[in-house]
């Protein structure tokens, strides 16, 4: 498959600094900037005290730390520094290894980085030898404050997995699967990103996207082609992106914290492993599958009554086989899972719950075709990848047992000809 694939597209990592090596960065970023021309520095500034206390909160550490941005605005090298010089402790005269408040964070695209003008296409472990050269190569160049790669930590790895369609052989278009995505569920302690519509003069989410905010994770699930054109128009990928819904799983810090403390629970590794673990393949695949399921749930996509003629044909009591139609019914009803979770509580949202299992089982996904699309079913996007996946390792499994056979058979023949001779 040339655009469905997962893993990651960027990369955050961090290394704390003393005062004294946050400054001394700040000149080296600004000397390199004047050298070369290449790099242009500038700080972020500072932002209204809002009334909201956790706004404060956030604000509150910005008003104590000045930021600065160092990137290439020539030229798109796939990497981007965020210099974090604090006020909160002292240390900023002589080095101090005690105090290290200020901090570099390096955001890489590693497609970028390692020359590949790829808009598309998820990033892998394969790619991870050559970004920590290449980083190490950019660093040198700048500053030895900067260091090296296996010096740094996990900050943000922004995991995706790609879903085109037209490969995936999927009925729909990129805009009717995006409403039905919309129509979803929405975890708890999570909640849908919306903005300030002035024809409505209301609150309304994006229709082109699923945009789901937490404490420790974003979900965000787009369709990749209005993404690109907003933001990339000349991007070469545009047409080839028509197809594609891009789901992205975006781990703040709470949740970076909490996979490298369980990791670190099952050996005694470096930061640097604690990277490439979290940024190893089968990592990625099992992250992004939870948080798929989470939002999209299990099961395909059926009309109403196809829903219902599912639940029919599985053959449940009486009573199970009610509940789960009256179900589907108010889903479709509402327009939603989550619309539906916010009218439940106590013991009718747990038997709700109960009953998104019971469908997941059948594989029947709660939420439903409109009838006017014509399409009687649609394929779980998941599911539909990795049964791809199966048949791509099928495929060279048995081209590579085909090419054996026929060596072996080569090697025999040229066994007899020697012993005529």
């Amino acid at each position: 498959m040339e655009k469905t694939s997962h893993g990651f597209h960027t990369v955050t990592i961090v290394r704390k600094l003393t005062k004294y090596e946050a400054k001394k960065l700040y000149n080296d970023f600004l000397s390199y900037a004047e050298r070369t021309g290449e790099m242009e520095v500038f700080p972020i500034h500072k932002i209204k005290s809002p009334d909201d206390a956790d706004e404060f909160i956030k604000w509150l550490n910005l008003s104590l730390s000045r930021y600065y941005i160092a990137h290439y605005p020539s030229q798109n090298k796939g990497i981007r520094w965020l210099l974090r010089y604090s006020h909160s402790s002292p240390g900023f005269i002589e080095p101090s290894e005690v105090e290290k408040p200020c901090s570099i964070k390096v955001t890489i695209n590693p497609k970028i980085l390692t020359g590949e003008n790829d808009y598309l296409a998820a990033a892998n472990a394969n790619y991870l030898e050559d970004v920590e050269a290449l980083f190490n190569a950019e660093a040198k160049k700048i500053s030895p404050i900067l260091g090296e790669y296996r010096l740094y930590s996990m900050s943000r790895p922004d995991y995706c997995i790609n879903f085109d369609l037209n490969e995936l052989e999927i009925p729909c278009t990129s805009e009717q699967m995006i409403y039905l995505i919309k129509r979803g569920d929405i975890p708890r302690h999570y909640s849908e990103r919306t903005e300030y519509d002035d024809v409505s003069k209301r609150q309304k989410s994006d229709k082109d996207s699923f945009y789901l905010e937490s404490n420790s994770v974003n979900i965000n699930c787009y369709r990749k082609h209005k993404q690109l054109k907003e933001n990339f128009p000349s991007c070469p990928d545009l047409e080839a992106s028509l197809s594609l819904i891009r789901f992205e799983v975006q781990c703040k810090y709470l949740k970076v914290y909490a996979l490298s403390k369980r990791i670190k629970n099952r050996e005694s590794v470096s930061n640097s492993d604690i990277i490439r673990e979290m940024l190893s393949e089968d990592f990625c695949a099992d992250l992004i599958k939870d948080y798929v399921y989470r939002v999209m749930r299990r099961g395909d996509y059926f009309t109403l009554e196809g829903a219902i003629k599912q639940v029919q044909l599985s053959n449940f009591k009486r009573k199970k086989e009610a509940r789960l139609i009256n179900e589907l019914r108010r889903i479709n009803q509402l327009r939603g899972i989550h619309k539906v979770k916010a009218t439940l509580q106590g013991e009718e949202l747990i038997i709700f719950r109960r009953t998104l299992k019971d469908l997941a089982e059948i594989n029947v996904n709660p939420v439903t075709i409109p009838r006017e699309w014509g399409i009687p079913r649609i394929p779980n996007l998941l599911n539909a990848y990795e049964r791809r996946v199966e048949d791509e390792q099928f495929e060279i499994w048995r081209n590579e047992m085909n090419s054996k056979i026929m060596e072996d058979y080569y090697k025999d023949c040229d066994k007899k000809k020697s012993k005529k001779h």
